[in-house]
C-alpha cells in the first residue's frame, strides 16, 4: 500500500504539481505504522494532549503524564481520576483537556467506544461518534483515524501545517488545494504525512 501510494503521488505530482513530486521523492516511501496492542483510552488521551500544541511540547507533556502513571503503578485510564487532577495539571494539562479525557474515559467504560467499534465503523459514522465527545472535533477524529487506525484516505482541513503545505505545493501549479486532495483519493493520508514530514 505504501509503495502504491508513493507512486500514485509521484504520478499526480508529475502531471499537476512538480513540487509535490519533489517532496515525495525527498521523503521517500512513507508507511503508516499503527502501534501494536494499542489501548483505546491511550490513543484518545494522547490525541487530546496534542491538540493545538507543537509536537515537541505535546511529547513532553505526554511523557510526564505516562511517567506519573507508571510511578503510581497504575494504568493510564486509572490515573485519570478526580483524586489525581492536581497532579495531572502539574503535568501540563489544562482543565478543558482533562475534561475531554475524562469524557473519553466515561465513553470507554460504558462501552459506547472501543477499539473494535471505531475500527469497524464507516468513516462518517466513526467521525460522528468521536465528535459526540466533549472537546473532540474534526481534527481529533482525523488524527486518531490516521495514526491509530491506519486509515489511508483521511485529510484534515483544520490542520494549519497541512493548509500551509498544500497551498505551497499548489502555488505554481494548475490546480487548487481542494482539487489536489480530491485527485489523491484514496491516498489522502499519505499526502498529509508527506507534507508533515516536509514542514517538520
Amino acid at each position: 500500500m505504501s509503495k502504491k501510494a508513493h507512486n500514485y503521488l509521484l504520478k499526480t505530482g508529475d502531471k499537476y504539481c512538480p513540487l509535490l513530486s519533489k517532496i515525495v521523492t525527498q521523503n521517500g516511501v512513507i508507511t503508516i505504522d499503527v502501534p501494536k496492542n494499542l489501548d483505546v483510552f491511550d490513543c484518545f488521551a494522547q490525541t487530546v494532549v496534542e491538540q493545538q500544541l507543537s509536537y515537541k511540547a505535546a511529547k513532553s507533556i505526554w511523557r510526564k503524564v505516562t511517567d506519573s502513571a507508571k510511578d503510581m503503578n497504575i494504568k493510564l485510564i486509572d490515573y485519570f481520576d478526580e483524586k489525581n487532577f492536581e497532579l495531572i495539571k502539574i503535568n501540563g494539562l489544562s482543565k478543558n483537556k482533562i475534561k475531554s479525557i475524562m469524557g473519553a474515559k466515561e465513553a470507554i467504560n460504558n462501552g459506547s467506544i472501543s477499539m473494535n467499534i471505531i475500527q469497524e465503523l464507516p468513516y462518517k459514522e466513526y467521525k460522528d461518534l468521536v465528535k459526540s465527545l466533549w472537546g473532540f472535533g474534526d481534527w481529533s477524529a482525523e488524527m486518531i483515524a490516521i495514526f491509530y487506525l491506519g486509515r489511508t484516505n483521511v485529510w484534515s482541513d483544520g490542520d494549519l501545517m497541512l493548509k500551509k503545505g498544500i497551498e505551497e505545493i499548489c502555488e505554481n501549479s494548475s490546480i487548487t488545494p481542494h482539487e489536489l486532495v480530491e485527485l489523491v483519493d484514496p491516498f489522502q493520508s499519505y499526502l498529509a504525512l508527506h507534507i508533515w514530514r516536509h514542514k517538520d
